[in-house]
């Protein structure tokens, strides 16, 4: 693990120059870019797996995503109240399209979507339900402004964080040949962590794309049915 601090001392320590010479501000902006480079490789790093809850609130379909967590991606949805169900995302104008005027009646949510910030459930809940969402959080930049603590990337990347900062410092130094030589460095390390990173394990199948078919449809339209019968 590595802290910016760290960073600092080792980056100094292979260039030879003191503060006066290479500001804390330099190398900072050096290691931030070099962060958001390794970040926007994948969306769903392993390291930025999380677990959230919610409980839903009586005929409220719209919960806003950053009340719930500092979320980047959700990828799945169970309600787990009484026998359970995982939810199908859909499109929000599908959504639309299907509960429009007097069909939006509320009942158990099977299906979510996205719309500006918000999480929609479809049909709207019409008591409490508890939900648990499983998702890829925000990077942290934390680490900027308390230096001791650890940069917030897989330990993979924390010996490979000073190469990309190197490349730049000696690229403000105009040396494009050692500024290469430590980019090249960086940029071989980083996809060799991201190829062992995000392999499919061995124990899981790998299921190729064929569609799917989602059973909670149906379901769903046999309890609309069962409400407007009684």
């Amino acid at each position: 693990m590595i802290s910016l601090t760290e960073l600092r001392s080792q980056v100094r320590a292979i260039i030879d120059l003191d503060e006066t010479d290479l500001p804390d501000a330099v190398i900072d902006q050096f290691a931030r870019e070099g962060f958001q480079r390794i970040y926007t490789l994948e969306r769903r790093w392993p390291y930025l797996e999380q677990t959230y809850t919610l409980s839903t609130v009586a005929n409220q379909r719209a919960y806003t995503i950053s009340t719930i967590g500092d979320i980047r991606e959700i990828i799945s949805i169970i309600d787990n109240t009484a026998s359970g169900n995982r939810l199908t995302l859909i499109p929000y104008d599908e959504a639309e399209r299907i509960w429009l005027a007097n069909t939006d009646v509320a009942g158990r949510p099977y299906f979510y979507s996205f719309w500006d910030g918000q999480l929609q459930f479809w049909p709207k809940p019409d008591i409490v339900y508890n939900i648990t969402l499983r998702a890829y959080r925000n990077p942290v930049y934390t680490w900027l402004t308390n230096t001791e603590e650890d940069i917030d990337i897989d330990e993979w990347f924390h010996a490979l964080l000073p190469y990309f900062v190197l490349a730049r410092v000696y690229q403000r130094q105009e040396d494009a040949e050692l500024s290469a030589m430590y980019l090249r460095s960086f940029e071989e390390g980083v996809a060799l962590a991201r190829r062992d990173l995000m392999k499919a394990s061995s124990a899981q199948p790998v299921i190729m794309s064929g569609g799917r078919r989602y059973p909670t449809m149906r379901r769903w339209l046999q309890t609309l049915g069962a409400t407007i019968g009684n």
